[in-house]
């Protein structure tokens, strides 16, 4: 009877592992415990199909800065299309983000990056578009390197905060010269 009940708090600590219920130092702690340091941990095992999903996934989030650039700058498609398709790509890209960062997933940063992308990619267009000023273009693009140093320090993403430094100092020198 004793070794039913471990196993049934072994399942379950698994299942609280699996789905961030508690930290993985805490699960790892109790499994250690209860299996008395026999049985390893191993990472948790998808299968085909949520592999394939997931290739999938990532390679239309690849395509979407390409993608973006291509139909806004290379397109003679009305604005109001082009707004479209820039909206349903930041659409998948933010849902792609937010479903990474509740599952704590690898990708999270990446879908951050491309998100963060093509926010700055469209932005400057759509300004480019609808204005002829060119300080309105300057403190657009300022306000999304800002917006990325604000995520970075936020998020505690280091190469988010240096990428928004970088891109205020090079904006900064191309207004200048």
């Amino acid at each position: 009877m004793a070794d039913n009940r471990i196993a049934t708090i072994i399942k379950e600590i698994n299942y609280w592992k699996e789905h961030n219920l508690l930290p993985d130092v805490y699960c790892d702690f109790l499994l250690a415990l209860y299996t008395k340091g026999e049985e390893e941990t191993s990472p948790i095992t998808r299968t085909k199909e949520e592999k394939i999903t997931l290739i999938i996934k990532t390679i239309l989030l690849l395509l979407l800065l390409p993608f973006s650039f291509l139909v806004l700058y290379f397109t003679q498609f009305r604005p109001l299309l082009q707004i479209s398709i820039i909206f349903l790509f930041l659409t998948y890209s933010f849902w792609l983000y937010v479903n990474f960062k509740n599952k704590k997933h690898s990708l999270f940063h990446l879908t951050l990056g491309v998100t963060l992308a093509v926010i700055l990619l469209a932005s400057v267009y759509f300004t480019a578009a609808y204005t002829d000023k060119q300080i309105i273009i300057y403190l657009i693009l300022m306000t999304n390197f800002l917006f990325w140093f604000l995520m970075g320090k936020i998020k505690k993403v280091k190469y988010l905060t240096v990428a928004a430094i970088l891109g205020i100092v090079f904006a900064i020198f191309y207004i200048i010269l």
